[in-house]
């Protein structure tokens, strides 16, 4: 009797277990289900904000590319990393849209500087993203990049108070010039493309606002070299078209 009794709970109580088990999988697999089709939507909306990126950069619209930028970074989760694991190919990385951010804004500051504008906000902003780079070797790099942006952006700044002097210092413009060089000697070991076609810029325009030629002779050989090494691109072309002016 006894032995009936607790085979009848026995079996309840497995009943109970494998009826759990069921439960327990089969809400399971709604979970990974769920976290599985929520990771395919992040890496389809993930693909979409990287392609609007950059085809608002190349329209001249940096600020809207840099806020889709800063969207596609927000989009990386738990679910996106689950749904890689499962998928085979090959993916952007978080690392690698927060230094295409920074790059952003490094370009767009480069604009600013290549018109003899300081561009304080966006190099501000690179600044503040380039703490996000997850690679210290990278982040080193692109933050030395910054700084000479940086150097630039105040170089620009004293071009303006040089111009809106009443009497000019000679020294003023030359102390000028030699530190804009000192940074481009720099900048020509790292093949920063970018400071070197600024200074070009820069010594085309305090040769030519200065009254120093010999600085225009300068920014010509530069120029010479840089469109040899890499080639001629809008700015060159600018360049080129200034110094024939």
């Amino acid at each position: 009797m006894n032995n009936t009794r607790n085979k009848k709970r026995f079996g309840g109580v497995l009943g109970v277990i494998i009826g759990l088990a069921v439960i327990f999988v089969i809400i399971a697999g709604i979970t990974f289900g769920y976290i599985y089709n929520d990771g395919k939507e992040k890496q389809l909306r993930l693909n979409e904000l990287w392609s609007e990126a950059f085809t608002l950069f190349s329209q001249k619209q940096p600020e809207a590319a840099y806020l889709k930028l800063t969207e596609a970074r927000s989009v990386f989760g738990n679910s996106l990393d689950l749904y890689r694991k499962i998928t085979e190919g090959t993916y952007l990385t978080q690392s690698e849209v927060n230094e295409a951010i920074v790059l952003i804004c490094q370009s767009e500051a480069y604009d600013s500087l290549f018109n003899l504008e300081p561009a304080n906000d966006w190099l501000a902003k690179a600044k503040a993203e380039a703490v996000n780079i997850e690679d210290a070797t990278n982040q080193a790099e692109l933050i030395k990049l910054i700084n000479r942006a940086e150097a630039a952006s105040r170089f620009c700044e004293r071009y303006k108070k040089c111009l809106e002097a009443k009497n000019l210092i000679v020294e003023d413009y030359q102390n000028l010039v030699k530190d804009s060089l000192k940074i481009g000697s720099q900048a020509l070991d790292a093949n920063d493309y970018d400071y070197t076609t600024f200074e070009i810029r820069f010594l085309i325009a305090c040769g030519k606002s200065f009254n120093e030629p010999i600085l225009v002779s300068e920014a010509r050989k530069h120029l010479f070299d840089l469109t040899h090494i890499f080639g001629e691109d809008e700015k060159t072309k600018l360049l080129w078209s200034l110094l024939r002016k």
